[in-house]
């Protein structure tokens, strides 16, 4: 098991952190367990942070953002949890994708959450780890109306 702890990031530091393709600087008291990369590690704990503060700029930049998401209120579902105090995260690797893992979040509380991590080279962006967090920020249309019988060709069919 990996210990890795910290103290608070200020302000919208992990947003600051995010931007572009750089690695995390951010800062959150986590036990870390499995053999995480130190760019996966560090994406956990800007997470954590703007999960705890409610950051959504925050959440945004350490989203998986092709296709570009929003933050919703689903996704501020353990902000309270974030802030009960040390939690531990599970870093799962793929076995047959090395660009994807899975992050499972014991909180202080007891609560649980699973979320998926993604190397942003899959979608052909470029290599860093982001969450699978956040909802389609333009989703496709539903497609075309069912098919429906012209009123003549109804009475044509019959």
């Amino acid at each position: 098991m990996v210990a890795i702890a910290g103290i608070g990031c200020g302000g919208s530091k992990a947003s600051a952190a995010y931007v572009g393709a750089t690695t995390s600087s951010c800062s959150w008291r986590l036990h870390i367990r499995g053999r995480p990369t130190v760019a996966q590690a560090r994406l956990v704990r800007c997470y954590l942070w703007a999960l705890a503060h409610r950051d959504v700029a925050g959440l945004l930049a350490v989203a998986a953002n092709i296709p570009p998401v929003r933050i919703t209120h689903t996704d501020l579902a353990h902000a309270a949890d974030a802030r009960a105090g040390l939690a531990t995260a599970t870093i799962t690797p793929n076995p047959s994708d090395p660009t994807s893992a899975l992050l499972t979040i014991i909180y202080a509380d007891g609560a649980r959450a699973q979320l998926g991590i993604l190397n942003m080279i899959a979608m052909g962006g470029p290599s860093v780890w982001r969450l699978v967090i956040g909802t389609d920020a333009h989703p496709e249309p539903p497609g075309p109306s069912p098919a429906e019988m012209s009123p003549s060709a109804a009475k044509n069919a019959a």
